[in-house]
Formats: structure tokens, C-alpha cells, sequence
């Protein structure tokens, strides 16, 4: 994980803090965004990082295989079941499970795993005894579990269960700046596997992809740099090799922007660095965007309101947009106010003592009441 915006330093110091735990985590986030990359991150900075980090994809495994591939499964329980098999929860012992699409699995998979999460115990299908589970869970899904369980889709008691730590990962139109660090990881790891020498983006590219709204988040961009990087001639990947190449981007706007940055140059130091935790309360107002009237590939005469709404319609969800917006609206007061929540309380024109819960909801540190 690779930028700068507050929301994922917010995220990368909400890691660290889950980490030292051995919570169950839910990770939320839209599809591409790296919900896989934070439940690593959380395995390598827990106390169980010498174990297993074991993964299991929920949507990819009908019921019966998925019950059998995490609990196991006796001989003779089904026809084909030849011997004895350990499942996911027997390999990841004193290690993470890690289970992506949650919100896919049937109902009896949702009862199996809350009796594991109450009980800490599960029996291998076609088996009496029970076992012992000595793992921490991790889970992640791009659905709405709350929605689903109003709609009596998910069980309740479960997700309730799997919320202890809720961490919401950023989609990638969120942080628009971190696209030239992140373009120029994914070209070196692209260089590193193909054996050549790592391509970088012109300025023109990076001003178009970076208006790009990304329904695919950072999947849908590694997948677009691999396309260009094998049509493009020489060391630099221009905004035609997109627009010609890759489906979704070929009405790419090639509008630049008067001030754009540019992708690293091979072998040289990221203009913008690999993350490293927080070392102050909150971003400097310096490295954060200037405020813009319109957001990114709108038209500069529409209202606020018809922007925020075409967002909402383009699949940003209000619930995101409105969190965004106070995140960022409260780092920049308490920057202007160097950290003092009083203060920054009046910027805001709401009440300390709701700003300093906030302020502690979203990890900011290093602030003063007075």
C-alpha cells in the first residue's frame, strides 16, 4: 500500500492499532481495492505473523466444498471424500484465516462459522469430534452486510460477530493523488516479472488516468499499465497507448491540467514516497490537493449538488462520499488550527466534545483540547 491522502494514512494507523489485537476484523471496500493487502498487512504486524496466513475465497466454492474445504472433511462423509481431509481452520493454526467475499456464503456456512466464532470449535463434515480452533479471522466483502441483514440475507448474530474491528478501505477515484506512486509500484513489479527494464508514465497519461473514475479501483489500473506497457514503444507509456489499447479507456480525456506530476523515472526515488506510518496528527495542509470548484472530468458549471449526485450514480456510495468529506473537513481545520480542537470545533461550527470523538474515531493524533 503505496500514497499519502488521509484516508489511507488513516487506514495504515488503524492496521497497526488492530494489529497488537487478535479481533476479528471485517474489511470493507469495493472490489480492486486491496482488501486482500490490508488483511496481509494486519498478519505481518500481529503477534501470529511466525504462523499461517491461510485465504479462502467464499464466492469461488459452492456450500458443500466450502463447508469441506474449512472445516475438512472425514472418509467415507461424501461420495468422492477417499480420506481424511484438514481443512482451512487445521491449516491456519496458530495463524490468520483470512476469508474474502463473506458476504457470499450460504446460510449454513453462516451457522458453521458463528458456532466457530462463540465456541472456538468445529467438527470436519461427517465428523463428531470436535476441534479446537486456534486462529484469528479475517474477513472481507464489497457487500453491504448491514443492508443484507435488514433484508434477511445475513445473519444477524453473525454479523455482529465479524464487526468487532470494521475497516474500510478507500476506493481509488478517493485518492486521485496516490495514482502516479501507484502506477510506478505496479510498472516495476510488471518490469520485474517480465525481465525488462520498468516503463513510466508521460505527464499527459497521468492527468487523464488520474480524472479516470475507476469502477475497478486499482485491479482495473493494474490491468489497464500491463495492456499499455506491451504496446508502448520505448520507456515511457503515453496517454494513446490507453486510449488505443484498453477497453474502458479509449474516450480517456486528454485534458491536462496546468500543474501535473509525473510517474518516477526508472531507478530513481518515487516522487511520491512508499507510505511509512504517521509520524504527526494528520497530513500536512502542503500535501494535500488544492480545493477544486468541480471535482475530476466534470463540467465546471455544475452545482455542488449535481456533482456530489452524478458521483452517487457513477457508484460512489453517499455513505463514502458524506465520511470522506467530514475526514477531510476536520483534517483541514485541525491543520489550520495546529491541532487544537477547540478551535478547530469553531472552524467546523459544531461542538467540541463531538469533534474530539470524531477526531478519535478516525485516528488523528497529536491534537490539544486547549
Amino acid at each position: 500500500m503505496v500514497g499519502t491522502t488521509p484516508a489511507l494514512l488513516s487506514l495504515i494507523h488503524q492496521i497497526e492499532k488492530v494489529g497488537a489485537s487478535d479481533a476479528t476484523v471485517l474489511i470493507h471496500g469495493e472490489s480492486g481495492t486491496g482488501k486482500e493487502l490490508v488483511a496481509e498487512a494486519i498478519h505481518e504486524v500481529s503477534a501470529r505473523r511466525m504462523g499461517p496466513l491461510v485465504k479462502v475465497n467464499c464466492a469461488a466454492l459452492v456450500e458443500t466444498l466450502l463447508l469441506s474445504e474449512l472445516f475438512g472433511h472425514e472418509k467415507g462423509s461424501f461420495t468422492g471424500a477417499a480420506s481424511r481431509r484438514r481443512g482451512r481452520f487445521e491449516l491456519a493454526e496458530g495463524g490468520t484465516l483470512f476469508l474474502d467475499e463473506i458476504g457470499d456464503i450460504s446460510p449454513r456456512t453462516q451457522v458453521a462459522l458463528l458456532r466457530v466464532l462463540q465456541d472456538r470449535t468445529f467438527e470436519r463434515v461427517g465428523g463428531v469430534t470436535p476441534l479446537r480452533a486456534n486462529v484469528r479471522i479475517l474477513c472481507a466483502t464489497h457487500r453491504d452486510l448491514r443492508a443484507m441483514v435488514a433484508r434477511g440475507e445475513f445473519r444477524e448474530d453473525l454479523y455482529y460477530r465479524l464487526r468487532q474491528v470494521v475497516l474500510e478501505v478507500p476506493a481509488l477515484r478517493q485518492r486521485p493523488r496516490d495514482l502516479p506512486v501507484i502506477a510506478a509500484t505496479i510498472l516495476e513489479r510488471i518490469a520485474a516479472e517480465r525481465g525488462t527494464a520498468p516503463k513510466r508514465l508521460s505527464s499527459r497519461a497521468i492527468a487523464a488516468l488520474s480524472r479516470h473514475p475507476w469502477p475497478g479501483n486499482v485491479r482495473e489500473l493494474e490491468n489497464a499499465l500491463r495492456a499499455a506497457a506491451i504496446f508502448a514503444d520505448g520507456e515511457v507509456i503515453e496517454l494513446e497507448d490507453f486510449t488505443t489499447n484498453v477497453e474502458g479507456l479509449r474516450d480517456l480525456d486528454a485534458a491536462e491540467p496546468t500543474s501535473t506530476p509525473a510517474t518516477p523515472r526508472a531507478g530513481t526515488q518515487p516522487a511520491t514516497p512508499v507510505i511509512e506510518p504517521p509520524s504527526g496528527p494528520h497530513a500536512p495542509a502542503s500535501e494535500r490537493p488544492a480545493p477544486s470548484s468541480h471535482p475530476p472530468s466534470m463540467p465546471a458549471d455544475r452545482t455542488p449538488l449535481e456533482l456530489a449526485y452524478a458521483h452517487v450514480r457513477g457508484g460512489v456510495s453517499l455513505s463514502d462520499m458524506k465520511r470522506e468529506i467530514e475526514r477531510e473537513c476536520i483534517a483541514r481545520a485541525l491543520d489550520e488550527s495546529r491541532g487544537n480542537i477547540t478551535r478547530a470545533a469553531v472552524l467546523l461550527g459544531m461542538k467540541r466534545p463531538r469533534l474530539s470523538q470524531l477526531v478519535k474515531q478516525y485516528g488523528f493524533g497529536g491534537t490539544s483540547e486547549d
